[in-house]
């Protein structure tokens, strides 16, 4: 009877224990995010996921003000500053072990879609079309078909946007590029793109002769 006594002890003194943790846990992230103290939030979440890997909610909270972190900076119109911290993010995702969540993708799209048309307005083309190209590899395999669209439209924007800038071999070599990456096929390119960069980049070798 003692035994089963002492067990049980033990046993709400372990629940009262993780209790007052899961209390501490949120009640500390509560108390930094209302303050502002974003970054500061992420790192008192993080701490705490070692010493408390039965919940999940910590992971979840954290993934969640990650995500906020870079939809803060990317509509204040700090574009290099969401770059990285997007980065950070699918870093993060990856190393965890994680896909990403829809909704981050969505947010590394806009973040790489506003990259480029601030590159177009700097008239610096093949720079918007590398983020083009960024959009595309990130959008791609998305289970989501708006998203592969979107992938796809700004794939075919990069292409044009080098093609103005004068550099039409480079836009042909982007597209065998694209399809030894997806296995021989650009989903949605119409047949006559790659026929029309190569003869555009024949037609330039030839000039420079």
């Amino acid at each position: 009877m003692k035994v089963l006594v002492g067990l049980f002890v033990v046993i709400v003194a372990v629940a009262a224990a993780c209790l007052l943790a899961e209390a501490l846990a949120f009640g500390g992230a509560w108390v930094l995010h209302h303050r502002g103290l974003y970054d500061d939030e992420i790192h008192w979440l993080e701490s705490l996921q070692p010493v408390m890997p039965w919940e999940k909610g910590v992971t979840r909270l954290t993934t969640q003000r990650v995500r906020d972190r870079v939809e803060r900076v990317l509509y204040a119109d700090r574009i290099d500053q969401a770059v990285h911290l997007f980065a950070d993010a699918r870093a993060r995702a990856r190393d965890a072990g994680r896909p990403m969540e829809q909704e981050l993708v969505a947010l590394g799209i806009e973040t790489y879609r506003r990259a480029a048309d601030r590159m177009v307005k700097h008239g610096r083309l093949s720079e918007a079309a590398d983020w083009d190209d960024s959009l595309f590899v990130l959008a791609i395999r998305s289970p989501a078909p708006h998203q592969r669209y979107m992938g796809l439209a700004a794939f075919s924007e990069g292409l044009d946007l080098r093609v103005r800038d004068g550099k039409p071999c480079t836009a042909l070599a982007r597209v065998q590029w694209a399809k030894r990456g997806l296995g021989g096929v650009v989903p949605g390119m119409g047949s006559n793109v790659e026929e029309d960069l190569m003869m555009q980049c024949e037609q330039q070798r030839r000039s420079r002769r």
